[in-house]
């Protein structure tokens, strides 16, 4: 038995029902050819759409035999397989089908055009984009060519997390736990792989930075991550904006581009979709406007004489700027974010209360919880009001800094 068999047909159209195989390829897991064949139609005279693209002309079949002669040798080649690829698997089932080919009985694996779409936002992009995320070079449209990049394209997207691997590429910064790339075109990859690149740009987007580190939106450079990343899909980004560095969770920078670089999942509220479509996007979580903390990392090289270096902070109530601005500025002085309140928390963030659900005394359970600890002598939680929380930030921001000495 054959580990893997890739398959790719040429057609004289787009409809199984009335269209004809014109070439067949098979490539084994190892890239050798099982079979290149080009076919003579039974009932086509000529196919000048499909003609256009495949370049297969009446010449090159006239003295070929016809597809339906060759199907035993395809059939026994494919019933040998242990896995059948194919990009836009459809496609080739739906042709083997109308030829009389049982295909349910084939051991089918993953389509690579599928994997393509789940671990890069959604949507289905032809064979030349995937094959050229990668960097893999062909001739499209010739089946022969077709196969053997869906074997290169189906190791790349089944051989590990894209952007974890892709994150291994990159060589260490003078920055403390940072890399970075060296070539644009790893940069291009990397952002695309994070939502905030469209898959069909050339060169890198212009990115905007516009939190609390900036009286205006700004534009800012990715120029380097966390490694080990934060996970198999999210990273901690540093960029440039205004002349000074900053770590940032990849998903708030996204959420700063004002939906030009986000999907279009993100435009509709998850609250509104159904259960099963919201998980269709990696991105929806973002979408809530959630903090995570665990996207949260603090930052190891912020001044360790800041009243946040080192500290576990928690936030309660509604702030006048986003909650997940308000605590990336508290991870990138090196606070930890946490999203609740125990012994173990030095501060917390008090923002408006709504009194309707917390009573008309105003005080959420997070605020009592604190007051609670702090009367019996458990811990030391210092409370902090929104302008006293921005007020330490701004004391603590670049040359606004305060000489702590």
């Amino acid at each position: 038995m054959t580990e893997l068999i890739v398959l790719d047909f040429e057609t004289t159209g787009l409809d199984p029902a009335t269209d004809e195989v014109l070439q067949v390829s098979m490539v084994d897991q190892d890239g050798a050819v099982l079979m290149n064949a080009y076919c003579r139609p039974e009932h086509h005279q000529d196919w000048a759409a499909a003609r256009k693209v495949n370049g297969i002309t009446r010449e090159m079949v006239a003295d070929k035999p016809s597809f339906r002669e060759q199907l035993p040798e395809v059939v026994q080649l494919l019933a040998a397989a242990g896995k059948v690829i194919a990009y836009n698997v459809e496609f080739e089932r739906g042709f083997l089908a109308a030829y009389g080919v049982a295909v349910d009985q084939l051991r089918w694996g993953e389509d690579p055009m599928q994997l393509f779409a789940e671990r890069l936002g959604g949507q289905r992009r032809s064979l030349s984009v995937a094959a050229g995320f990668f960097g893999i070079t062909f001739s499209a449209h010739d089946a022969l060519e077709d196969v053997k990049a869906t074997l290169k394209l189906y190791r790349e997207l089944t051989a590990g997390p894209l952007l974890t691997r892709q994150m291994e590429r990159g060589v260490p910064m003078q920055v403390s736990g940072c890399r970075a790339f060296e070539n644009e075109g790893d940069w291009l990859r990397f952002l695309k792989l994070l939502g905030l690149c469209p898959m069909s740009a050339k060169t890198p987007k212009q990115l905007v930075y516009s939190g609390l580190y900036a009286d205006a939106p700004l534009p800012c450079k990715v120029i380097g991550y966390e490694y080990p990343p934060l996970s198999e899909t999210s990273a901690v980004l540093l960029i440039e904006a205004g002349g000074r560095q900053l770590r940032i969770c990849e998903g708030y920078l996204r959420e700063m581009q004002g939906g030009s670089a986000a999907r279009t999942e993100r435009k509709s509220s998850p609250v509104s979709k159904p259960a099963a479509e919201k998980k269709s996007s990696r991105f929806s979580a973002f979408a809530a406007k959630r903090t995570d903390p665990k996207a949260l990392i603090p930052n190891p090289n912020a001044d360790p004489a800041n009243p946040l270096f080192g500290k576990n902070v928690v936030f309660t109530g509604d702030l006048s700027i986003p909650r997940g601005q308000a605590a990336a500025a508290a991870a990138q002085l090196g606070a930890v974010v946490k999203s609740g309140v125990s012994k173990k928390t030095d501060f917390l963030i008090v923002g408006r209360q709504e009194t309707a659900l917390v009573g008309a005394e105003g005080h959420s359970s997070k605020e009592l919880k604190a007051q609670q600890l702090n009367a019996s002598g458990a811990a030391q939680i210092t409370l902090l009001n929104e302008a006293e929380y921005l007020e330490l930030i701004a004391e603590w921001d670049g040359e606004k800094r305060k000489n702590s000495k």
